[in-house]
């Protein structure tokens, strides 16, 4: 029993996070394969759009592993490429969801995304409102945007390296990533040794497909010896349920949820997971109620 519960336990997504023991840099890696395939299968995504979206999951991950408890990091990508827009949120404590949308009619571009802006939003302890960035995409290609969000707005070197692998049937087959960050004193000639590095790193999927698991991973990147401070499992995984939608449609009038049971219109569909809900009878009865409640 201990061995299966170990084997799990490796076999889990998880994120690991670590500091040079010089202290100039820190560093996160995660192995996020089925929270990528997931994704992939919930939205039934393109090659493109997969890429796109697990690469904005993976970020966000990683960014909310430096976070505090159920603080949130929520990316929203938009563009005029072939993929519309992007959505990832990540709390520190393991969970992340998201979506992905495309263009009906895209413009030229060389990039998932083109042209486009991406905010970046952070819910923090003892914060009354959120904290939102928001910068214009410079390659729409999420790696380089992240990495220059970061550096410009929040002033903090930082270094995004994503890798996606498929097998033969175009299902993700391997997903890994690594941001490294600068920390206060290190020298720029350190941030270019380890920008270097990462030139020339191999890809990150094939330390995967060799075993490596995220520790070892980091070992293989970071460029001088390393404390692990914290590793975590990460899931896909969606707060959403009957209830929740069911609170909002109290806010409707009985008109309009009338019209939605004489229609037909019970299914409700998650837009973050795609997890479809359905209303009978007694729902709509239930929630009419409520409303004539609400309204006396």
């Amino acid at each position: 029993m201990a061995d299966d519960v170990k084997k799990v336990w490796r076999e889990r997504d998880r994120v690991t996070r670590a500091i040079t023991k010089d202290g100039f840099f820190r560093a996160a890696v995660i192995h996020n394969t089925a929270v990528v395939q997931t994704a992939q299968s919930n939205h039934s995504l393109n090659g493109v759009a997969t890429i796109a979206l697990g690469r904005a999951l993976t970020g966000a991950s990683l960014m909310a592993s430096f976070l505090k408890g159920e603080e949130r990091i929520a990316l929203m990508f938009s563009g005029d490429g072939p993929v519309k827009s992007i959505y990832a949120e990540a709390i520190q404590v393991g969970e992340v969801r998201g979506y992905a949308t495309l263009n009906d009619d895209p413009a030229e571009s060389v990039s998932a995304l083109g042209k486009g802006l991406l905010k970046v939003q952070r819910v923090l302890y003892g914060k009354m409102e959120p904290s939102t960035g928001i910068v214009e995409l410079k390659r729409g290609d999420v790696t380089s945007d992240l990495g220059h969000y970061l550096t410009q707005s929040e002033q903090i070197p930082s270094a995004f390296v994503f890798d996606i692998a498929f097998d033969e049937n175009d299902v993700v087959r391997q997903s890994v990533g690594c941001l490294i960050q600068a920390m206060p004193g290190a020298r720029p000639e350190d941030i270019f040794k380890v920008y270097d590095t990462i030139d020339y790193l191999e890809r990150l999927t094939e330390f995967a497909d060799r075993g490596y698991d995220t520790k070892q991973i980091l070992q293989q990147i970071m460029p001088s010896d390393i404390n692990i401070t914290a590793t975590a499992p990460v899931d896909f995984f969606c707060r959403c349920s009957l209830s929740k939608f069911k609170g909002v449609l109290v806010t409707l009038g009985v008109g309009e949820l009338e019209s939605m049971r004489a229609q037909g219109h019970n299914e409700l569909v998650c837009q973050y997971c795609n997890k479809k809900y359905h209303l009978d009878n007694s729902d709509f009865d239930e929630l009419r109620e409520q409303i004539l409640a609400i309204r006396n």
